[in-house]
């Protein structure tokens, strides 16, 4: 039996061989498209995305504290404990949920871990945790491990193909978004203090994805880790585009993970974005 599994919640938006192999335990969020809900695996990304492109909107919910237990009581059997990734409880009521769960009907086995980001960059939180914890590392050590050096050093930075979700979503004013519409503003996204920032602005794809390219050689300068997540909203072409470019940098990462945004971040962002994930420094200056 392992000694300690690590569960998160399907924010992560981990691939689904990566959640198999590592073993690691989801706890499924809700998408909800209009009184329809669906728990995160319920609507596959095609799907979920297709129906975006077609006009439909959708919102997001936190599962039922029930939805929590089963997840945790699936792990227990086995694992003699609990690591669980949530997303930033900035964000979401998700952390608080989980905690509620634990205090009701575990104990100090489960140990909850406010991964104070999202996406991609939970993604590869969660990965390299699990990896770690596969080597049968203790929970003291794992414990360690993340809030010494995964968490203070993750990073993510992303471009925003269209404002209208994070409009919908209320993350920008009706002004910005009109604005941005006009301009064709693209937003440059990153997670600050378990919150979404824009730390700079530019006008059209094309731009945006240069900026994405310079970007990503000073990423794999300054990386502490071999591993990176270049993740995408339903445009695997341009991931893979930017796996080809990474992987010819001088001294390039060995783990290169493609990570498609699912169906509950997706509502929030759209179709079109993409990203990266890392472990790492990070200057404002990279993208000005």
């Amino acid at each position: 039996m392992a000694k300690v599994k690590i569960v998160a919640d399907s924010t992560c938006d981990l691939p689904e061989a990566i959640i198999k192999n590592l073993d690691i335990e989801i706890i499924p969020a809700n998408v909800i498209f209009g009184e329809q809900i669906y728990s995160h695996y319920d609507i596959n990304n095609d799907e979920f995305y297709q129906r975006l492109k077609k006009g439909a909107m959708s919102s997001t919910g936190v599962p039922s504290p029930k939805v929590f237990k089963t997840a945790f009581d699936n792990a227990f059997k086995t694992s003699d404990e609990l690591i669980v990734f949530t997303l930033s409880k900035k964000l979401s009521a998700m952390f608080q949920t989980a905690t509620l769960v634990v205090k009701n009907f575990f104990d100090e086995r489960v140990t909850i871990v406010d991964s104070e980001t999202v996406t991609l960059e939970m993604g590869l939180i969660t990965y390299l945790a699990a990896k770690k914890a596969k080597e049968d590392a203790s929970k003291e050590e794992l414990l360690q491990y993340i809030n010494e050096f995964l968490i203070p050093n993750s990073q993510l930075l992303g471009v925003v193909d269209t404002l209208k979700y994070l409009k919908k979503s209320g993350r920008i004013s009706t002004i910005s978004w009109l604005i941005g519409s006009v301009l064709s503003i693209k937003p440059i996204v990153r997670i600050e203090d378990g919150l979404i920032k824009s730390p700079g602005k530019v006008r059209g794809k094309e731009h945006a994805l240069e900026i994405l390219e310079l970007v990503a050689k000073k990423i794999v300068t300054n990386k502490k880790s071999n591993s990176i997540v270049v993740g995408h909203s339903h445009d695997l072409k341009r991931a893979l585009e930017f796996e080809k470019i990474i992987k010819e940098l001088p001294d390039a990462p060995t783990d290169i993970l493609i990570g498609e945004i699912g169906p509950v971040v997706g509502t929030h962002l759209g179709p079109g974005a993409i990203g990266f994930a890392w472990i790492g420094n990070f200057e404002e200056e990279w993208i000005k």
